[in-house]
């Protein structure tokens, strides 16, 4: 990276691991550090200090700004976290955007999945699409609208959380798609499927399809397939200019994509049929990346 080149630092706050890298204007990522997340807010905001302090003392060239990306609802005017589930005790109520954090440098906040939907449509398979949904299908489904290449917050921050959508009922009580088709979701199935008494792991049960184990093979089409159905109805009502998924369990790869895509062409309308169906690009630096594009745009303004 030449010398002479600006920076910012893009930081990704998750339940077990918090990442933070230089990153420069277009992308580029210098040095990178990743710690395990700390169990309080007070020890997370420590924690990002320390984080900022040496990539600033580190860095060949000026750091700028601060961006990051939170697990969480974020009000991005306040940069505070207005909700969080169990998996950050104690996170929902925290500013995140305090200059304290590191030599008084400007700082924008944003949703983990909305920050990884930026950085996508900025570095990513969504680069030539003015609009995305964004799916991450991992440990639960999140959901970010691109709309005019701009995050679609809604009235309350949480706009694309497809999460949500009831998808079926168990006797008298809603299942949304976040318990019906995550990774979770698949290890229930299988265990059900299988009649073991203990659950297996998603790694597992994808080794397992693999090497050719038939009920496997079966739940993974099975989960993908009801999701695909679920993300054309999406699409359809929607209607963004292209789909990009990501998360841990497209990386089962081809058994669950196919299945995935397969089910999501059969289920569009004639009007929406053409839709792209695209597996993200930036992987692990994702959320990063997007917080650090969204850093650069706070700079720039």
């Amino acid at each position: 990276m030449p010398e002479e080149e600006a920076l910012v630092i893009g930081l990704d706050i998750g339940g077990s691991k918090t990442l933070a890298g230089l990153v420069t204007r277009a992308g580029g990522v210098g040095l990178r550090m990743q710690v395990a997340t700390a169990p309080s807010p007070t020890a997370i905001l420590a924690a990002l200090r320390s984080l900022c302090d040496k990539l600033i003392d580190c860095a060949a060239a000026p750091v700028l700004g601060i961006g990051i990306g939170s697990a969480g609802i974020i009000d991005t005017k306040e940069g505070r976290v207005i909700f969080a589930n169990e998996n950050m005790p104690g996170w929902t109520g925290t500013r995140l955007t305090d200059r304290e954090i590191a030599g008084n440098l400007p700082i924008t906040a944003e949703n983990d999945v909305r920050a990884l939907a930026y950085g996508e449509a900025m570095l990513g398979a969504g680069a030539d699409y003015d609009s995305l949904l964004c799916v991450t299908v991992g440990t639960g489904i999140g959901g970010a609208l691109i709309m005019n290449g701009e995050v679609w917050h809604g009235a309350d921050y949480s706009a694309g959380e497809i999460g949500y959508l009831v998808v079926d009922w168990d006797g008298d009580q809603p299942v949304i798609l976040d318990q019906y088709a995550s990774g979770p979701a698949i290890e229930r199935a299988y265990q059900v499927a299988s009649g073991r008494d203990q659950r297996l792991p998603l790694e597992a049960i994808a080794r397992m399809a693999k090497d050719g184990d038939a009920t496997a093979t079966e739940v993974i089409r099975m989960k993908a397939r009801q999701l695909g159905a679920i993300l054309a109805g999406c699409a359809t009502s929607l209607n963004p200019a292209a789909l990009v998924v990501g998360g841990g369990v497209p990386e089962i790869g081809a058994l669950w994509w196919d299945a995935l895509e397969a089910a999501f062409r059969a289920n569009l309308p004639p009007p929406v049929a053409a839709t792209p169906l695209l597996p993200a690009t930036l992987g692990a630096n994702s959320v990063m990346l997007g917080a650090a594009m969204l850093a650069w745009k706070m700079v720039d303004a």
